[in-house]
Parts: structure tokens; C-alpha cells; sequence
């Protein structure tokens, strides 16, 4: 089977959905990860937060840790990841490259307007793919009026520390966020394994799924 997950930046797909992809490898899965920013940013009062250079570095290593080699990244604007035709257009050229069985991406209730705006954008260019999920918003995006509604589990338990070792290598924000970010994200995969009758696991919202019965 062939996995896309797509994300607005480097570190959300490891962080929504890493052990899943790891797991997938594992399994002789192929996994492609698509990014739609260099993921460079300032704050509102011009410091420099992430270079183009460390976000890039630091990318293409938590990526490694999960096991995708095939990591793809696009250059449209970190903040203002756009919903129009230039971004649909821009995925869906990967998805007729790629052909993937399955499409992974951003909620589309997410706080984050580049987040939302990847999801919608994939949930659009992927109008003939079948298998369609959003991953889990985590803090401080996500924090929506909308509930996010877990639908699908994924037993990580195996791969749980790939995923830590991922996030770790995204030193910039892990020196931002520091190791509660690390707890909290090993805390919620816990409570979503305890919710599933597993060690740890992600969730996901469904768009579609073809069952092959």
C-alpha cells in the first residue's frame, strides 16, 4: 500500500501521525511525506524563530527517524498556506504521481489557518481518492469550536519512540516547547491507547474509506 500524509510544516505530520507511518514502514508499506511550506518563521515582532536552513535540516532527519526517505517540500508561504487552485493544483499533481491507496492530512477545524487550509486543499485534490483521513490537532492549533471526533485508531505501541526520536530531531521547537512537549505528546498517545485496549495509538477523522469486504 501506498501512504501520502501531507502537512503545512515540518513536524506536523511527524507529530499527528508518526507512529503510524513507522508502523506502515515496518509493515513493507510505501510512505510519502508532502510538505507545503520551508516552514521558516518569524514572530509578529520580527524575531526569527526558524530558519528555512534548520527547518529543512531538521525535517528531513525526524523523518528519517520514522523511516520515510521520500520527503517532498513545496514553498508556499509558512503562515499562509492558501485554500485556491494554486495549492489544490500543487497536490493534486503529487497524488497523480504518487498514486497513493491512502491520503493522510491536516483537520479541517484546526485553529491554525495553514493547517486548515492543507486539509481543505487535500480533501479537494484528492476528489477521486477513496481513503481519505485528518489526523489529530495537537496544542497549542487545534483548539477549535468544533469537536474533533476520534474515529479510526492506530495501534502505535511499537513505534512509539520512533515518533519521540522524531519530534526530538526538530530541535528548534523542541527547544521552544520544551520535554512537557515531549510528555504531552506521549501522554496523549497513551490516552488514546487506553481508550483503543492498547499500550499507545493516534486517531483519526474520517473523510472516506473504501471497504474491500
Amino acid at each position: 500500500m501506498k501512504i501520502l500524509a501531507i502537512g503545512a510544516h515540518l513536524d506536523d505530520i511527524e507529530l499527528a501521525c508518526g507512529g503510524t507511518l513507522a508502523r506502515a514502514i515496518k509493515k513493507g508499506h510505501v510512505v510519502k511525506m508532502l510538505v507545503m511550506s520551508d516552514s521558516s518563521y518569524n514572530n509578529f515582532d520580527g524575531k526569527i524563530l526558524r530558519t528555512k536552513e534548520e527547518a529543512y535540516s531538521e525535517g528531513k532527519l525526524a523523518a528519517k527517524k520514522i523511516g520515510v526517505n521520500d520527503l517532498e517540500i513545496l514553498n508556499f508561504p509558512t503562515k499562509d498556506v492558501p485554500y485556491d487552485s494554486s495549492s489544490v493544483e500543487a497536490i493534486d499533481e503529487v497524488i497523480s504521481n504518487f498514486k497513493p491507496d491512502f491520503i493522510i492530512t491536516h483537520w479541517i477545524y484546526d485553529t491554525h489557518q495553514a493547517h486548515k487550509n492543507t486539509g481543505l486543499a487535500t480533501i479537494t485534490a484528492a476528489r477521486y481518492q477513496n481513503n481519505i483521513l485528518m489526523y489529530e490537532p495537537f496544542p497549542p492549533s487545534g483548539r477549535s469550536y468544533a469537536p474533533f471526533r476520534p474515529q479510526v485508531y492506530i495501534d502505535i505501541s511499537d513505534t512509539i519512540n520512533d515518533k519521540v526520536l522524531s519530534m526530538k530531531e526538530h530541535r528548534s521547537q523542541y527547544k521552544k516547547y520544551g520535554e512537557n512537549w515531549v510528555e504531552a505528546i506521549q501522554g496523549r498517545a497513551r490516552m488514546r491507547g487506553f481508550e483503543s485496549d492498547c499500550k499507545y495509538a493516534e486517531v483519526f477523522e474520517l473523510v472516506r474509506l473504501n471497504l474491500d469486504l
